[in-house]
């Protein structure tokens, strides 16, 4: 008769080298699938790029004041201007093999430079909002930031930054406008853009919400403010960037 502790070995035994066997092979099955993905994607024919969702950088949006506030806004200023002529596409979150899979190998090179336009393009247009802010011409920030946010920047600061004129000017519905876009983006940091817009909002808002007669129950945690109060800043009277 065989034993049960024997028995239990066995099967213990078993299962340790099915589960082994199979983990150790999912790393190799991966970089087999990965392999002959690169192989189809390095072998595949020059396409049109007709389809591509290039990008118009909105420089009516853009303040660019005579004379210019300092030499680092007149120099930011000339690069963008230069950077808008090029052709520009947001290829962030897009991989090299899937690009070439899509467009061809041949394509890969422009395809990168036209990614590397936008990222350039959305730097240019952040350091000169920044360069704005810190000079104390705060409409012109939030105008230079909103047109980077326009053309889809996953600039985190980009976001943050004009949320937290937003937040300080009352402007609570523009930071929910903020957290819409930055949900679209493809970026690796779009999760954590989202969570500090959310920190900003929640943190400027807390009081706001606590005046909304809830008999002390905590709101839920899932919204940004109660509707009525929502209603309510909607109401209030602002100057939107069209209207300036």
């Amino acid at each position: 008769m065989i034993s049960p502790l024997f028995t239990t070995i066995v099967l213990l035994a078993g299962f340790i080298f099915v589960f082994m066997k199979f983990t150790s092979s999912k790393p190799e099955d991966g970089l087999k699938r990965f392999r002959e993905k690169e192989r189809r994607a390095n072998s595949t024919l020059k396409k049109p790029l007709d389809d591509l969702d290039f990008i118009k950088v909105p420089l009516n949006d853009i303040p660019m004041p005579e004379p210019a506030v300092n030499e680092r806004c007149a120099s930011l200023i000339g690069e963008i201007k230069r950077l808008a002529k090029n052709k520009t596409v947001n290829l962030t979150g897009i991989s090299n093999t899937d690009l070439k899979l899509t467009y061809g190998a041949p394509n890969l090179p422009i395809l990168t430079e036209y990614d590397q336009n936008f990222t350039a393009i959305c730097k240019n247009l952040y350091d000169l909002g920044m360069e704005y802010k810190n000079a104390g011409f705060t409409d012109e920030a939030v105008a230079t930031l909103n047109a980077a946010v326009k053309i889809g920047t996953d600039i985190s600061g980009n976001y943050t930054e004009l949320a937290q004129i937003y937040a300080e000017r009352g402007l609570y519905v523009e930071i929910q406008r903020l957290i819409n876009s930055a949900d679209s983006i493809r970026s690796l940091t779009k999760q954590s853009t989202i969570s500090k817009l959310q920190n900003i909002l929640d943190s400027h808002t807390s009081s706001v919400i606590n005046l909304s007669g809830d008999d002390g129950e905590p709101s839920a945690p899932d919204s940004i403010l109660p509707a009525d109060i929502l209603d309510i800043l909607e109401t209030v009277p602002y100057t939107t960037d069209d209207q300036k």
